[in-house]
């Protein structure tokens, strides 16, 4: 395993050990223990403890039944997986909202704002907690490390664009979820580029 404290310069043991399991530093090959963990990050254990128990909940890791931990799998497959989740929820949210509230999230001007303002429509407290997860985690991640932020904003005005005509009946809920199908699988798309990025620098060395 890489050592953290010369990889990552700064943030909490929470926010390097999920960069470092996003970007793929962190493998699911690589088996480790909280003691290995807080050494390699030059804190104690107690930080590391409570980021993994945050990273468990978040989906980004593993334990095993001799205490070891593991990175969770992240395929492409599960990447991808990742992405329909949130769109999917996402139009729940936004199909269930009234002509106002969806003239108000179209005026949004970032996605991070736009992913915000849907959390807090979510409703139901583990809707909104998943969603919380996805965006907060995983989205967030990949809008700030995005090899192509164009992509994502030209797919992300297009899913502006249906919101727009929702309430004039302009566009329709299938319009709606198949404009978000394409926005996931760009999103999916550029985490996986991310990471075989970083690899690439990895292996190269």
């Amino acid at each position: 395993m890489i050592e953290l404290t010369k990889k990552y310069k700064s943030g909490s043991a929470l926010e390097i050990l999920q960069e470092a399991i996003l970007f793929g530093d962190i493998t699911k090959y690589d088996s480790l223990t909280q003691i290995e963990l807080a050494g390699s990050l030059g804190t104690s254990r107690m930080p590391v403890r409570e980021a993994l128990i945050a990273l468990e909940y978040q989906g980004l890791i593993e334990r095993q039944t001799n205490q070891r931990i593991n990175a969770a799998p992240l395929t492409d497959e599960d990447i991808h997986g990742i992405f329909s989740d949130l769109a999917a929820l996402e139009c729940g949210v936004i199909e269930a909202l009234d002509g106002e509230s969806l003239c108000a999230l179209a005026e949004c001007g970032t996605q991070e704002e736009f992913h915000r303002v849907l959390c807090g429509k979510a409703g139901a407290v583990l809707r909104r907690k998943t969603l919380e997860t996805l965006t907060e985690v995983y989205l967030a991640f990949v809008l700030a490390n995005a090899l192509d932020r164009g992509k994502t904003d030209e797919l992300f005005d297009d899913v502006k664009g249906v919101i727009e005509g929702l309430p004039m009946c302009d566009t329709s809920p299938d319009d709606l979820r198949e404009v978000y199908r394409l926005y996931a699988r760009v999103l999916g798309d550029e985490l996986i580029r991310i990471r075989r990025k970083r690899h690439a620098e990895l292996e190269a060395g």
